[in-house]
Parts: structure tokens; C-alpha cells; sequence
């Protein structure tokens, strides 16, 4: 079997060859006289404007009114720049266009029907589910005139590349993955199936590292030893870490490890000797790993590979015990390391650019009173959607003004983490969080504004109530009476960030979100930012300091325009 994806359809694989499409309606609208000349333009310009929110060329979208709506329904206005009234307004006119013009509204109207090979095999699937998991492969393969027994991984490839670009499937990779389990599973169970084996796709991401378990055992067993320390420190070992390390941290520090010896196995080393941690501190080991890491990022170090010679430190001071003038090496190098890190990721510098525009920053800092607005519409016809909407508003708020980490967001506990301070329009509520339940072991302490303190009695008296399935104490509640996942809640809160703004946003950029604002606004008060994010001094001077630049160039900027209007006074004492 060849891996080789094959060519896409010209068409979609999934609409019918004789369908009509939009470019049709736009022709017969064009054709019809009757209408005025101001109503033929409005309709032919819904029709484009709903090509364009689609991604599509017209003649490339079925003018299919069922097909449209479920389509239409994954389109968030504000990310094309549109309002929700105007693109109402370009729906209900499109809409209108493909009733005039006689448009059906029945799938099968639209449906491409496998051609009769394929409709034969499948004729031959008695469950129901599996054959809606083969339909989308036999439509796709139909389109290509690929018969069923000369069906191979291309094709299951060709299939997931074309559920991406041609349909809404919210989880093309999963319908796909179906296809082939499906296919392999009626492959032994359906007599004269094809005797073709479909193989599994390949993950998004291939991993690089090696198991720990392929390593000699006299590394496994070091490793071992060093985990135990962390998690079981000595109280009477002066060199003991002061408290067990939370269990998130002491699976990044193994994971770490693993990093190593991964990356020298990876550099040409055999594995076999690897058989310890002194090896992997190694000062020659340690550089030939790092560098082949770096290369992973075109030569440059990363936050992430910097922690990793950090860890490395640790284990040579800790445990290995080298001398001290191979501690002073290593420290040298993570020095360096250091200097050359930028303390911003690149994806977050991106993301960021988004709110260079005033008028992006001013749409996601008035967020929460835009979803209290819409909450408040949908109370009565959509409480649950209401609900989630209040639940976004009030976590986007918790967020803007006290800037925590996700998973420390969404464990938040009614009595344990919050309490009221004050009362009537100046109450407001403070947010207390162990140092132990932080990832830098720094204990939160947030007070939150009354405006906040508003919305939250809105969230537990409207919204919590009809999210609350089962008793639970937490701020956002999960169905299960515990609290509701990190991943999400920020999920909830980038989809609805999306559809409201057209921003790109997620939970953790707020952090890098506040220093922005801040260090606009109030330009070298590092020292202000470094207690609001938690952080040392050092970080956030160095996360933020591309802001301050932004600050001093708009401020040189203006002084250069004050020159240019002649604003500039000679000094007599020059």
C-alpha cells in the first residue's frame, strides 16, 4: 500500500455532481428583471458575503438551505469583523435567495450517493453506526474513482485532509480514525470484504523522546531514587528539598530527565550507555544534548530548555555530587542560557499583536458586560446557554483583574478561596489560594473590585443555580459536584472570546495580557507587575520589557512629531 495522499476531488467529495451552487442562484438573481435593481444587489451580495464567510468560492457552496443553516451555524460574525445584526441580515437574505430561485432544503438533495461498488459494501454493513462511519470514506473514494478494493492508507489521509477544508466536522481526525477501525474491524467480521488493512493515523504530533523503560535499568532505578527524593524529602537532610514537591511538578522533572537521555540517544550516543544520572550531567553530555535540542528551535534556546539544564543542576549538586567547579560550569551555562532566552514565547508575542489595535482591546476589556447583555436575552428561551455565558463573563472578569493561572481559576472554592469584604455597592471579594496550591508555591491573594463583586452575585443567583447538577462547593461547579475541568473552562472562555471579539484568546494569556496593559500604561512599574502575576522581579522585567519598548517608541514618536510642528524651542543655554 502506498502512504501517498492522493489528489483532491475537484469538487467536494461530499456534494452530489449535479448540485446546484451558489454561483447558480447569483446567475438566476441576476437574470431575474421583476426585481429592482437595489434588491437584486443585496441579494447577490448576501450570497458572496456568505461564500466568503465560508471560506468558499460561490461555485464551490451548495445552494442547499439545509446546508447553509448548519453550516452557517459555526460562523462567529465578530471574527470576520461583522455584527450580529449584519450578518443576520445576510443570512436572512441569502436564505431568500435560494427560496426565490426554487433552492431545496433536503439533504439528500445535496448528498453525494457512493457509486455502485461502494453502495454494494455497504449495502452489506448491518449496524447502522458503522455505516455512517464508512459513508464520508465511500463518498470520498467515489469522487476519486477508487474503487473498494484498491482503497489504502492515502486515501484515509486524502479523507481527513478534505474533512478539514471541505465540511464543519467538529472532530474531522475522529470521524476519520472511526472510518479505519470500522473498516479493519468488518475486514474478519463480513465475508468477501476487501482484504485491505487500513493503518491507523499518525499522531499530530510525533513524540521524540524514549520511553524510560528502554533505558538500562541502572537508570531507571537512579531516576527512582531522585523522584522519591523529591517527593519524600528528609526532614533531617540538610540538603533535602524543604517540602514535597507538588505531583505535577515531580512528573515535569522526570519528564525532563527523559528529555536527556532522549536527546543523546537522538545525538548518537547508544543507549546502552546511558545507564545513570551522572552520565546525564555530564558537562560535555549535558552541552550535546542541549545543543541537539536546540537545533529542534533553529539553534536558539528556549524557556523550556533552559529548565532542563536547571534540573540537571539539581541532580548534579543533589545527587550525583559533583565537585564544585563542575556546579560553577553548569551555572555558567544556564547563565547563558539565560541571557539568550526571551521571556516571552513566540505564539504568546502573536497572539498579543491582536490587541495592538485599540479598538480589539477596548472589544475584549468590555466583554463581560456584552455577555451579561446577551445573558440577560436568552434567560427565559436558552437558560443553560445563558448560564455559560454568565459563566464566561464572570471567569474573563476574575481574570482581567487578578491574572491566575487556569487550573487555579477553575478549582476555585466558594468558602475556602473566597470571602466578602464590605458591604453594599462598596463590598467587594477577596480570593485567598495557599501557597501549596499554586505552581510556584507563592500563596494569591486578590482583591476584587465591587463591579466584580456584582457580577458574582449575578453568577451564583442566575447561572450556577441551572449549571449545578450536583451540590457541589465550588465556584465553577462540574456535573459531578466537583469542579469543572481546566482545559475546560478555557475552552468555554476562548470559544465565547471568539464569537463575541474575533480574537484568538485563551485562559493563560491574560497573564501575558495584564503585563501589556500595565506596562502601556504604566511604563517601568515591573515591580507592580511582578506582585499581580506572582512572579520574581527578573521574570517579569524580562517578559516585559518588549512592551516598555513599545512605550518609549511611541513616546520618542511623539516628540518627533512635536518637532515636525515646529514645537521645539531653542535652549538659550546652549
Amino acid at each position: 500500500m502506498t502512504d501517498d495522499t492522493p489528489q483532491k476531488p475537484t469538487t467536494s467529495p461530499f456534494v452530489a455532481e449535479d448540485t446546484l451552487m451558489l454561483s447558480d442562484v447569483i446567475a438566476q438573481i441576476d437574470s431575474m428583471t421583476k426585481l429592482k435593481p437595489t434588491r437584486q444587489r443585496d441579494l447577490k451580495s448576501a450570497l458572496t458575503s456568505i461564500a466568503r464567510l465560508l471560506g468558499k468560492a460561490p461555485d464551490r457552496v451548495p445552494a442547499n438551505i439545509s446546508w447553509l443553516h448548519i453550516r452557517l451555524r459555526r460562523v462567529a460574525p465578530a471574527a470576520n469583523n461583522m455584527s450580529a445584526k449584519r450578518f443576520r441580515n445576510i443570512k436572512s437574505d441569502a436564505i431568500k435567495a435560494l427560496a426565490m430561485t426554487g433552492c431545496s432544503r433536503a439533504r439528500a438533495d445535496w448528498l453525494r450517493l457512493p457509486c455502485p461498488a461502494w453502495q454494494a459494501l455497504l449495502d452489506r454493513v448491518a449496524d447502522k453506526h458503522d455505516l455512517w462511519k464508512l459513508t464520508q470514506l465511500a463518498q470520498y473514494c467515489s469522487a476519486l474513482d477508487v474503487p473498494p478494493n484498491a482503497v489504502n492508507d492515502g486515501h484515509t489521509r486524502g479523507l481527513l485532509k478534505t474533512l478539514i477544508t471541505e465540511s464543519f466536522q467538529s472532530n474531522p481526525r475522529h470521524k476519520v480514525a472511526d472510518a479505519i477501525k470500522v473498516w479493519n474491524r468488518l475486514r474478519a467480521e463480513v465475508h468477501g470484504w476487501p482484504d485491505i488493512r487500513l493503518s491507523r493515523l499518525p499522531r499530530k504530533k510525533e513524540p521524540w523522546t524514549i520511553p524510560l523503560e528502554q533505558f538500562p535499568q541502572s537508570l531507571q532505578e537512579d531516576v527512582a531514587a531522585w523522584i522519591h527524593r523529591l517527593a519524600n524529602p528528609d526532614l533531617l537532610d540538610e540538603d533535602a528539598p524543604a517540602k514535597p514537591l507538588r505531583r505535577t511538578t515531580i512528573k515535569h522533572r522526570q519528564f525532563q530527565l527523559r528529555m536527556v537521555a532522549s536527546a543523546l540517544v537522538k545525538s548518537g550516543m547508544p543507549i546502552t550507555q546511558i545507564d545513570s544520572l551522572a552520565v546525564l550531567v555530564d558537562l560535555d553530555n549535558i552541552k550535546r544534548a542541549l545543543r541537539w535540542m536546540m537545533e529542534r528551535f533553529e539553534g536558539k534556546p528556549t524557556e523550556a530548555i533552559k529548565g532542563v539544564a536547571v534540573c540537571l543542576q539539581a541532580v548534579a549538586r543533589r545527587h550525583v555530587r559533583l565537585e564544585k567547579s563542575e556546579i560553577k560550569s553548569i551555572s555558567a551555562l544556564i547563565k547563558r542560557l539565560g541571557r539568550d532566552v526571551d521571556g516571552l514565547r513566540e505564539k504568546n508575542r502573536q497572539r498579543l499583536l491582536q490587541l495592538d489595535d485599540p479598538a480589539s482591546l477596548t472589544k475584549l476589556l468590555h466583554l463581560p458586560d456584552a455577555l451579561v447583555k446577551t445573558a440577560h436575552k436568552l434567560q427565559v428561551s436558552k437558560p443553560r446557554k445563558a448560564a455559560l455565558k454568565l459563566q464566561a463573563a464572570l471567569a474573563i472578569e476574575i481574570l482581567l483583574n487578578a491574572p491566575m493561572r487556569i487550573g487555579n481559576l477553575s478549582a476555585l472554592h466558594l468558602e475556602r478561596h473566597l470571602r466578602p469584604i464590605g458591604s453594599g455597592r462598596k463590598r467587594k471579594v477577596h480570593i485567598h489560594i495557599p501557597a501549596g496550591e499554586v505552581k510556584n508555591n507563592k500563596a494569591l491573594d486578590y482583591l476584587l473590585p465591587p463591579n466584580v463583586a456584582v457580577l458574582l452575585d449575578l453568577y451564583l443567583t442566575q447561572a450556577r443555580p441551572v449549571l449545578e447538577k450536583t451540590p457541589s462547593e465550588y465556584l465553577f461547579p462540574a456535573q459531578n459536584g466537583d469542579h469543572k475541568p481546566a482545559g475546560h473552562l478555557s475552552q468555554l472562555i476562548k470559544d465565547t472570546i471568539l464569537e463575541h471579539t474575533g480574537l484568538v484568546i485563551n485562559a493563560h494569556l491574560f497573564r501575558s495580557i495584564a503585563g501589556k496593559i500595565h506596562s502601556l500604561k504604566q511604563p517601568g512599574d515591573f515591580v507592580t507587575l511582578s506582585h499581580v502575576l506572582n512572579n520574581s522581579l527578573e521574570v517579569s522585567m524580562k517578559a516585559y520589557a518588549q512592551f516598555e519598548r513599545q512605550s518609549s517608541l511611541q513616546h520618542y514618536q511623539n516628540s518627533l512629531l512635536s518637532a515636525r510642528h515646529g514645537e521645539v524651542q531653542n535652549d538659550p543655554s546652549l
